[in-house]
């Protein structure tokens, strides 16, 4: 009996020992941190806000921590690209996400499947609500009026902001939902952005223009438009003047907002560092006069409130998706989402060796061969099987070169011609759908390249 009590005794020690272990590595980790140039990776173009707001933080943390902090702008697939490029890095603390709105909805709308339960939350460091802005010689004064426009003339006025799905017209869906008005009674042009949208209003062009306020602050400074409403809870602390929508009888909030992320699984105390540093930024005049300058409105919430705070807009934006068609693809032609390729080659494999296995009975009435020939099919399915199921977990690229080179081999190709072959097709894939098209392909839970 006191051997069995001596040996859980040991084992309890050991495995205290081994807590106490990794712990200790984890804090040097965090006292040695940075320990190389941090990565702020931007999901959207050079020179827009997020690219500003990204690199004022980025030169912020290099001054607290003495190591470079760059920005990396990585771009494409509605912002899907980018926040990849950051929720699926090494989660050493060396890469860090500039997270948008569109993670939110990306997911929503086939786009790509992440979302914020993917990242460690630092601090939200941004958030402007959408308006309503028409030109001033308008004649809607209310955004009752306007309201009560389209609902007299539904699919007549025109309005624009930014591209289908985008964060402004999903504001607008949900702006017209929340007034009991079909999503479609106002045409959606899509636009690149606000400054195009603002043209094409100003010449008449467009009824409306839905944004943030920021984005219309010299045209509204030089009173060429009007703000109808904002979808804010309380007028804006800059613009006293502009009534919300709430408040004029239409309940619905609408914002756009930026935060800093880190790729799940980094060390809580790299996390916590971080956080902290953040926090001080935030707080600093630098920081306020930074975003007083650009017109962005600050709005700061910190690890546990700014997850709490994406999962509430998670949730409010599926009704608005779902409402607007979005959930089916944006093209409205129930785009099949990243998996669509593999499943593609599954399906055609399927087929191939089907008729192959038929062509080869119908030729030779031989036993062995038939044999011969259903084994070699039962080959191709037992790999497709493994291959649907690595792919969860190694991705489209490991798994599809596996796949291919193994079954290649196995119908009768040499080793090295079917490592070749797959190789090809890996590249050739690759640089068609994620370089040419921006598509993102199944990266799996180990992140790696796509």
């Amino acid at each position: 009996m006191s051997r069995w009590v001596f040996g859980l005794l040991a084992c309890a020690g050991i495995s205290l020992l081994e807590i106490e272990a990794a712990d200790a590595q984890e804090s040097a980790a965090a006292r040695n941190y940075p320990a190389r140039t941090v990565t702020v990776v931007c999901p959207w173009s050079p020179g827009g806000g997020t690219d500003s707001v990204s690199r004022f933080w980025a030169r912020a943390l290099e001054k607290e921590f003495g190591q470079p902090f760059v920005v990396v702008n990585r771009t494409g697939g509605a912002g899907a690209v980018g926040h990849f490029a950051s929720a699926y890095a090494k989660p050493d603390g060396h890469t860090i996400g500039m997270i948008t709105f569109e993670l939110s909805t990306m997911h929503r709308m086939r786009i790509s499947r992440l979302t914020f339960e993917d990242y460690e939350c630092l601090l939200q460091v941004n958030a402007d609500p959408a308006a309503i802005i028409v030109r001033n010689d308008a004649p809607w004064r209310t955004l009752a009026e306007w309201l009560d426009d389209v609902r007299a003339r539904p699919g007549e006025l025109r309005m624009s902001g930014t591209a289908t799905g985008g964060a402004w017209d999903l504001a607008r869906a949900g702006l017209l939902q929340a007034a009991e008005l079909p999503i479609d009674s106002v045409v959606w042009v899509p636009h690149p952005g606000a400054a195009p949208s603002l043209l094409e209003l100003m010449g008449g062009h467009l009824d409306a223009v839905c944004c943030s306020v920021p984005e219309v602050a010299s045209q509204l400074e030089s009173r060429q438009v009007r703000v109808l409403a904002v979808m804010a809870e309380q007028r804006m602390g800059g613009y006293p003047d502009l009534p919300t929508a709430k408040e004029q009888g239409t309940d619905w909030i609408a914002v756009g907002w930026r935060g800093l992320a880190l790729p799940k699984g980094t060390p809580p105390e790299i996390v916590n560092l971080l956080a902290d540093r953040c926090v001080k930024i935030a707080a600093s005049d630098e920081y306020r006069e930074f975003m007083r300058k650009y017109g962005f409105g600050i709005t700061i919430r910190t690890t546990s409130d700014f997850t709490e705070f994406l999962q509430e807009q998670d949730e409010q934006w599926k009704t608005v998706v779902e409402a607007a068609g979005y959930d089916k693809g944006l093209t409205g032609n129930n785009d099949p989402g990243p998996h669509a390729l593999p499943w593609v080659l599954v399906i055609g494999m399927v087929v191939v060796g089907g008729w192959e296995f038929a062509r080869g009975a119908r030729r030779d009435d031989e036993t062995s061969k038939r044999n011969h020939s259903f084994t070699k099919l039962a080959v191709v399915c037992i790999a497709l099987i493994a291959y649907i199921v690595a792919m969860t977990w190694l991705g489209f690229a490991v798994s599809t070169f596996a796949f291919v080179a193994i079954t290649t081999w196995r119908l009768g190709a040499k080793r090295w011609s079917a490592t070749l072959a797959a190789g090809v097709i890996l590249v050739i894939v690759w640089l068609l759908f994620v370089v040419a098209f921006q598509v993102q392909l199944p990266r799996g839970v180990l992140g790696l390249p796509f």
